[in-house]
């Protein structure tokens, strides 16, 4: 019988085999800036008539010689190399001027990556923040991603930006703007003396920011702003109005890491009802063997487990990782997070739990929280568990009545949600003038105990999802309860005593992914608006003109 090792907290992997890895390299001689190219506001790129920028005593030392009395401008110093995978470490020191415009605001500078246009200020890329007491948050400038907002901003540090919260301690994902500011987490930067600032990028996949041996912030779905990943760029430091010094730059640039086939897993567990699991699968892309020893850690860390077979995968070699979840503090959303392998080498699977204290009714979690904890960045037009019924569209969501097949594919239906009356629940598609599809039917929970209360709720045939190819017309999707059927349509429906029936969301990130011609349908069955009785992911659809 193979043998599975059980995580709780964290786990110590000994004795591995010798693991390939990239040398640590220099991008900073120490004596001068061979390899940099400077930009300075106003100034063609290369020139630095003021000799803002200077190498002293092993450092690059920004408004060294700068009358303090003056206004200056802004820059950056840009490395000549593009890179995609790495691990990117320097130190950095505030001395003591500061400069107009920002002579009264506290001091301010910057770590870029992923940098495109490096001729202007500033550039387009990813900025890891260098600020007094808000080091590591992050800073979208003209580029986008994905990251973790605080559910409770009232309660967040004080300091820049919007209030953030690493996902394994309770953060919601968001998509980045332009110049969105995800900030305020803990401080863990010195005001004197040298801070170390360490990025591990890999790709367009996933960021960790790392101050003083804090991971601070997390991103995932790097992507340019106007659409498509942002896979590569350059490596800039700023000079903003205050005097730092930078050193001892060094970079490791990385393979590809450990694949896992999500990166956000949801669970669900009503009190001490039996519950099912969920079961990832983690692959080694690699011809040398990588670490695959799992731990959890975050808020919720004690509420899930992870077991799997191995703590080393061979090249090419596969492995489950079993997931489990049981409420350790009540109803309610939990958090944590699942490393498997090492942050340069291995993956990181966001954990997300929703407890409940009791079987239906107003122990059910409003479809905002369900949402939260399927990894979807969404505003359901509430935070409530009864939302509004009247109007035609609510928070982000759509007035669409019907969906076309995107050409050429099938729609995959997948339940991700349930929290309603139990028995069997038939769902599918009509098109005006011939009879109703069936796709499919959620299965009674006499079958299986918490069938009718859960995320990713089982159908009767087993399946996780299903595929149709509709007629080539437009369709309305339905879900028959108990008491009527919820529809897309627009149209009054017999027997409901509330105007929608259903609502529409686009979803842009599940689960990790990011998704196109995604939607999510929520279904109502009663009155009470919380559109969670049954809601469905539709894949390869768009909505009907």
């Amino acid at each position: 019988m193979k043998a599975l090792f059980p995580v709780s907290a964290f786990s110590l992997v000994l004795g591995l085999p010798a693991l390939a890895a990239s040398e640590w390299t220099s991008l900073f001689n120490g004596k001068d800036l061979s390899g940099w190219t400077i930009t300075i506001k106003d100034a063609a790129p290369g020139e630095d008539p003021d000799k803002l920028v200077q190498v002293r005593d092993g450092a690059i030392h920004m408004y060294a010689d700068t009358d303090p009395e003056r206004k200056v401008p802004f820059g950056v110093i840009t490395h000549e190399k593009t890179f995609s995978r790495f691990h990117l470490a320097l130190e950095y020191r505030w001395r003591d001027k500061k400069f107009a415009p920002r002579k009264d605001a506290i001091r301010d500078a910057g770590l870029l990556y992923h940098a495109s246009r490096t001729d202007t200020i500033w550039p387009p890329s990813v900025e890891y923040q260098i600020q007094e007491g808000d080091s590591g948050d992050i800073i979208f400038i003209q580029e986008s991603g994905l990251s973790w907002m605080h559910p409770n901003p009232e309660l967040a540090p004080k300091g820049q930006g919007d209030a953030a919260l690493l996902p394994e301690d309770g953060g919601y994902p968001r998509i980045a703007q332009n110049q969105t500011y995800f900030g305020r987490f803990p401080e863990y930067d010195h005001l004197t003396g040298w801070n170390r600032a360490e990025v591990i990028v890999q790709a367009d996949e996933s960021a960790e920011h790392i101050l003083n041996g804090h991971v601070r912030s997390r991103l995932s779905n790097i992507r340019h702003l106007t659409g498509g990943p942002l896979k590569e760029g350059k490596i800039c430091l700023q000079l903003e109005g205050a005097e730092i010094e930078y050193r001892d730059i060094q970079i490791r640039e990385l393979d590809e890491p450990l694949w896992v086939d999500r990166t956000v897993a949801s669970l669900s567990a009503v009190a001490d009802k039996p519950a099912r699991g969920q079961t990832l699968v983690v692959s080694n892309p690699l011809d040398h063997p990588l670490p695959a020893d799992l731990s959890i850690i975050g808020a919720d860390a004690a509420a899930f487990t992870a077991r799997a077979g191995k703590m080393v995968l061979a090249p090419g070699e596969k492995m489950e990782v079993n997931l489990n979840f049981r409420p350790t503090r009540g109803a309610g959303r939990y958090s944590a997070g699942l490393r498997i392998g090492t942050p340069e080498s291995g993956t990181f699977v966001t954990l997300q739990g929703i407890g409940l204290a009791a079987f239906e009714g107003k122990n059910e979690p409003a479809l905002q929280s369900v949402v939260h904890a399927l990894g979807i960045p969404l505003d359901v037009g509430g935070t409530k568990l009864e939302l509004d019924t009247n109007a035609d569209a609510i928070g982000a969501g759509a007035a669409a009545t019907g969906f076309t097949a995107v050409a050429g594919k099938k729609v995959k239906i997948t339940p991700v949600a349930r929290f309603s009356p139990p028995g069997v629940t038939p769902f599918g598609v009509s098109v005006q003038g011939q009879a109703d599809f069936e796709a499919g039917e959620l299965a009674d929970s006499s079958k299986v105990a918490d069938a009718h209360q859960c995320l990713f709720p089982p159908m009767q045939a087993g399946a996780s999802f299903v595929e149709i190819t509709p007629a080539d017309a437009s369709f309305k999707f339905w879900m028959k309860g108990p008491k009527y059927r919820s529809t897309t349509g627009s149209e009054p429906v017999e027997g409901a005593t509330i105007k929608h029936t259903a609502r529409i969301y686009p979803v842009s990130d599940f689960q990790g992914r990011v998704m196109e011609n995604a939607w999510l349908v929520g279904f109502e069955e009663a009155a009470n608006g919380d559109y969670q009785d049954a809601v469905f992911l539709l894949e390869n659809v768009k909505p009907a003109p």
